[in-house]
């Protein structure tokens, strides 16, 4: 066998990896045999990096509690790493905040703040210092978390989606700024996800128009051409599809994982 699809034994830090997405995403990485750092600004990451390491005794991860939107803590984060592994392999910025719906004419500021500095700001703080050390090492590849939201207007998520499309620019600028030291940037975009996020927004939508939480649940998968909803598992199917040899030539790319929702 080739090394072609192969990962065993490489480095990944993945935000946002207490729960949902990045936790499903660092779960089947680890499966894989991928070293896998967990952060999260919330202490519940602790106990799903133990979760992880249990089913993957091997693994040499770890686990650290990290607020993405303030520099230091990213900067101590990423020098964590390379003071245990000596490179980072892949960097999955997933960590990221809904704010909850709103029309633009009623957006108050500290939201927007609160958003844009977790979303955008804290995925800038990570591309950062992964780029500073992937340029270094002259390989590596970059994650991105975007949204289908980001791409074209939703009313009432116009400060969330706006926030995704900033990340997408991102990726793209960055993609082009360190493509000369062998390293790639891309994101993922998913849609509708089987996450704690996006539950609590369809038990809000619920209790405002009184229709019942399984009935929503219902439509959705409607809305689906593959009838269900996205996993971290599925996340990881791509980001390891980027970070092996047969991935290699893939950079600056929005790429949709999102079971058929959407084709921009």
């Amino acid at each position: 066998m080739t090394k072609f699809r192969d990962v065993e034994g490489k480095v990944a830090v993945i935000t946002g990896a207490a729960q949902g997405i990045g936790y499903g995403c660092a779960e089947a990485l680890a499966a894989e045999g991928v070293h896998v750092v967990l952060a999260d600004v919330s202490p519940e990451v602790h106990n799903s990096w133990k979760k992880i390491s249990e089913a993957n005794p091997e693994n040499q991860g770890f686990s650290m509690e990290t607020d993405i939107s303030k520099e230091d803590q990213v900067k101590r984060l990423v020098d964590a790493v390379v003071e245990k592994f000596g490179r980072i392999d892949i960097m999955y910025n997933n960590a990221g905040i809904n704010g909850g719906e709103w029309a633009i004419s009623d957006v108050t500021e500290d939201v927007i703040d609160k958003v844009f500095g977790v979303n955008l700001k804290g995925t800038m703080f990570c591309c950062k210092y992964a780029a500073i050390q992937m340029k270094k090492q002259r390989f590596g590849t970059i994650v991105n978390t975007g949204s289908f939201y980001g791409k074209v207007g939703h009313a009432n998520s116009g400060l969330y989606g706006s926030s995704k499309a900033a990340i997408h620019t991102l990726t793209q600028a960055l993609a082009l700024e360190i493509a000369p030291y062998g390293v790639t940037v891309n994101a993922v975009c998913p849609a509708l996800a089987a996450t704690e996020m996006h539950w609590a927004y369809l038990r809000k939508e619920a209790a405002e128009t009184g229709v019942p939480f399984e009935q929503l649940t219902k439509d959705e998968l409607l809305t689906i051409p593959l009838g269900r909803l996205g996993t971290g598992a599925d996340s990881a199917g791509a980001i390891l599809w980027l970070a092996s040899e047969s991935g290699a030539y893939v950079t600056g790319q929005l790429i949709n994982v999102n079971g058929g929702l959407d084709f921009t």
